[in-house]
């Protein structure tokens, strides 16, 4: 089945997000529970599974579809894929009780932009959902240019034409016949999630004046600065390299005078061109290597020429594989049985297979460290040996994030040795039940029901409640007041407030409560509790 919802209000359209789940119960939470107008999105419609939800984005078009996996007829998955085919511009979110690493991978491989592990809180959908919102209105800009007659709209438009290869035929500028390399700076996490227009602006202002003499273009295109260094004259390596690193000095200290921030800045040259239709080659090449900066952090400025692009061998590239998987099969192992040597020789081999020349791309180096982490606690279950848990969605997310391989490998290391340090729990809490202390614990001094707890996990509160009472052996509502009776007596202990704004203060709706609960906690009144607490 599947639902359609209209925005009659007359408001200014939000982005669209359609929701694709086969049970029902979490599909409706997720469509009418959650504050989507405050991530700047409203709910197009919903759907049970893929094929129905295709339907509704060939009439609706959505700009982002977050999806179950495991569906009839076609799943997640297949969802994704087929939208990524398609419609390459919507932006899928999985969403999934499923963790098992081959999930992920696949993920990865059809571009999904997020996944969400199931209980997921509100506060995680939020989150996501605010950072798409972002990207969408980035997107937006870069058409801007195309649709609205503005000054510099045409040549921004011919730029962004260029480096997609696309209407070449149609500019004949006098500087498109002459030398070109593409110029292109990233500018890292930072600036996506911090900076704005103004920043755009200001670093456009500063990279034009520095360029003026050249008569340089510069575009803006998504979050990277592209220069198209152009001369009647060859231009060779040594003739771009000293200004670069000139630019490279002049544009960090400019931003941290100006913004109070450390530039994560990263320069990459593509090889020179000489017609308008390889302009777009010379750009890909520039974007790729960039992506070497993951293998080396000191390398601030990279020339696509000097990279040794791996070749296509495909016998030596599946020997690698095999090889590869052999070493993390050694190292997984030598975890598992706690063979302190075994896992330094095996992390070293490791480590050594995913960066011997360069030959695996970053998306397959990302899904090796997946599986190590994905796959140890169903090995060890598979082998009834004790595991700590491990949280499988920050390893995920870390994993995706880190900005070098270097980061990647220390932070593995630190991971194993974190699992070989820790007390091996006997058996797993629930996850339900975990996400719920820590929100109370979390957010003790605000009001808490056991609805609006089951809500913000998207599952039934009979449900809930009955689960957290056999793992914890209290109810809910009883936790939650012992929390807060806790915290009040370390303020009690500590702190010359008034009793009555105390117990405000902890989250309580009245002080004649907090004084009934406090007693049947404590054994006595806050009153008497403080009088024999205090000198």
């Amino acid at each position: 089945m599947y639902d359609i919802f209209c925005n009659d209000t007359g408001a200014r359209p939000m982005y669209k997000v359609l929701i694709v789940d086969d049970e029902k119960n979490i599909r409706e939470r997720l469509v009418t529970s959650f504050p989507w107008n405050e991530t700047g999105f409203q709910v197009i419609g919903s759907a049970s599974d893929g094929q129905k939800a295709l339907e509704l984005i060939e009439q609706h078009v959505p700009h982002v579809v977050l999806t179950d996996i495991r569906m009839p007829e076609m799943n997640g998955l297949e969802l994704a894929k087929a939208i990524q085919e398609t419609y390459p511009h919507i932006k899928v979110l999985i969403l999934s009780a499923y963790d098992d690493f081959k999930y992920a991978q696949d993920a990865i491989r059809f571009g999904v932009k997020g996944y969400l592990l199931k209980p997921v809180m509100k506060d995680e959908i939020v989150d996501v959902m605010s950072g798409l919102a972002i990207e969408l209105k980035k997107d937006e800009e870069i058409e801007y240019g195309k649709k609205i007659g503005i000054p510099g709209a045409r040549e921004e438009s011919m730029l962004i034409d260029l480096v997609k290869g696309e209407n070449v035929n149609q500019y004949d500028e006098p500087w498109l016949r002459d030398y070109m390399r593409i110029i292109v700076c990233s500018f890292g996490k930072w600036f996506e999630k911090d900076l704005g227009l103004f920043i755009r602006s200001f670093i456009t202002e500063r990279t034009m004046v520095y360029w003026k003499e050249s008569h340089t273009p510069v575009l803006f295109y998504g979050n990277q600065l592209v220069l198209f260094a152009h001369d009647t004259r060859p231009i060779s390596k040594y003739d771009l390299k000293g200004r670069l690193e000139d630019y490279f000095e002049l544009l960090k200290a400019s931003i941290m005078s100006g913004f109070g921030k450390e530039c994560e800045l990263s320069i990459s040259v593509g090889n020179m061109i000489k017609e308008p239709d390889q302009i777009s080659t010379s750009f890909n090449q520039a974007v790729y290597a960039i992506s070497y900066r993951y293998f080396d952090d000191h390398h601030s400025i990279l020339f696509y020429q000097d990279l040794l692009v791996a070749g296509s061998d495909e016998h030596a590239k599946e020997q690698a594989n095999e090889h590869l998987n052999i070493i993390m099969d050694r190292l997984m192992q030598s975890v598992l049985s706690r063979q302190n040597n075994e896992i330094s020789s095996s992390l070293r081999d490791f480590f050594d297979a995913v960066e011997q020349g360069k030959r695996l791309k970053i998306e397959e180096i990302r899904i090796a460290f997946s599986e190590v982490i994905l796959s140890l606690p169903l090995k060890a279950k598979e082998k009834g040996l004790p595991m700590p848990s491990l949280d499988k969605k920050q390893a995920l997310e870390f994993i995706h994030a880190a900005h070098s391989l270097g980061d990647l490998k220390k932070w593995l290391k630190q991971t194993i040795e974190r699992i070989l340090d820790a007390p091996v729990e006997e058996s797993d809490k629930n996850r339900y039940v975990q996400l719920a202390k820590q929100h109370v614990h979390n957010r003790y001094s605000e009001k808490i029901t056991l609805e609006d707890m089951a809500g913000q996990l998207f599952i039934h509160p009979a449900y809930f409640s009955s689960i957290f009472k056999k793992e914890t052996g209290h109810n809910f509502i009883d936790y939650v007041n012992e929390v807060r009776v806790r915290k009040a007596v370390e303020l009690l202990k500590h702190n010359d407030c008034k009793i009555k704004d105390i117990s405000v203060m902890v989250g309580f709706p009245t002080h004649s409560y907090f004084n009934k609960i406090f007693k049947k906690v404590m054994g006595v009144k806050p009153l008497v509790f403080r009088s024999n607490h205090t000198c």
